[in-house]
């Protein structure tokens, strides 16, 4: 009894004093330049202001769906969006971090969509694909 006793106390011991080691490996100090912060401007994941081109505008939501479709059949990898606000429905399309990505789209489109801009926004952080 006495040595079950003993081996049940070195391994309760041995198992705070591994969960103790563990505990101060698993703590990590990141030491960076403090410039990076204000590029990075605590913007890690969701949105910042970019470009997106805006478009089309309709009240009615089926003209959008349709000019919807046709865009992203002619330009696949741009992501789009449609949102609603009163009294229209508006097709907006890409995430572009730069004035210059954005017009370079632009100049592809602005022959099928005359009224189409660029526009200053909150964008989503581009998809690495």
């Amino acid at each position: 009894m006495n040595l079950t006793m003993n081996i049940s106390t070195s391994i309760i011991c041995f198992s705070i004093m591994l969960l103790t080691h563990n505990a101060g490996l698993t703590q990590t100090k990141v030491i960076a330049d403090s410039r990076i912060s204000g590029l990075v401007g605590g913007k890690s994941g969701g949105s910042y202001m970019g470009y997106r081109l805006h478009i089309s505008f309709d009240s009615e939501k089926a003209v959008i769906d349709k000019q919807h479709k046709n865009f992203i059949s002619q330009f696949p990898g741009v992501d789009t969006y449609i949102s609603y606000r009163t009294p229209y429905f508006y097709l907006d399309a890409g995430d572009f971090r730069s004035k210059a990505e954005a017009d370079e789209i632009y100049a592809k489109l602005r022959k099928n969509y005359p009224l189409s801009t660029v526009v200053k926004q909150a964008i989503n952080l581009p998809r690495i694909d």
